[in-house]
């Protein structure tokens, strides 16, 4: 188990961990769910204990890694990916083409004209940081919508736990 981490350490969600944060599994305490809610891969641990200062937030890191819903973003997401030739370019995401089939069935519902840029971005997306872009783009569209708004961090929870975090 991790006794101690490096400022910059950067958590993210496991395929469990998002799992667990979409269906709102009762198990977590409201202090473990809540650090589970804001480890997003971007945010360090150091960034997670001043957002928390009424939690030990190292000590429910190490708890949330112990029981796999946590794990370190410097990672690969998946063996394959550690295995992958750097010369050849970052591939999509895995679950991308399910996630891309929630989100384009969203932006059609909700978006009406908007939802075409939105649709474009997502279906073109052909590397990490573009899927990552229109991902961002199409949340951001969903906020700024009236028939969106009410679930679209339902919704980016779900397509995150299809790309497995």
């Amino acid at each position: 188990m991790h006794t101690a981490f490096p400022r910059d350490f950067v958590p993210r969600k496991t395929g469990l961990g998002a799992h667990l944060v979409v269906t709102h599994d009762a198990s977590l305490s409201a202090g473990l769910r809540r650090l589970l809610l804001l480890a997003d891969g971007q945010r360090t641990i150091f960034t997670l204990c001043q957002m928390m200062p009424d939690r030990n937030a190292v000590e429910d890191l190490a708890e949330l890694i112990e029981r796999g819903l946590l794990e370190d973003s410097r990672l690969p997401a998946e063996a394959a990916h550690a295995s992958a030739d750097p010369a050849e370019p970052a591939s999509l995401p895995q679950g991308w083409d399910t996630a891309t089939d929630f989100m384009v069935i969203q932006a059609r519902e909700t978006l009406g004209v908007a939802a075409v840029d939105v649709i474009e971005a997502l279906e073109q997306a052909n590397d990490p940081e573009t899927a990552r872009q229109a991902m961002s783009q199409w949340y951001r569209a969903l906020r700024s919508s009236r028939e969106g708004r009410a679930f679209a961090d339902t919704a980016r929870l779900r397509a995150s736990a299809l790309l497995g975090g």
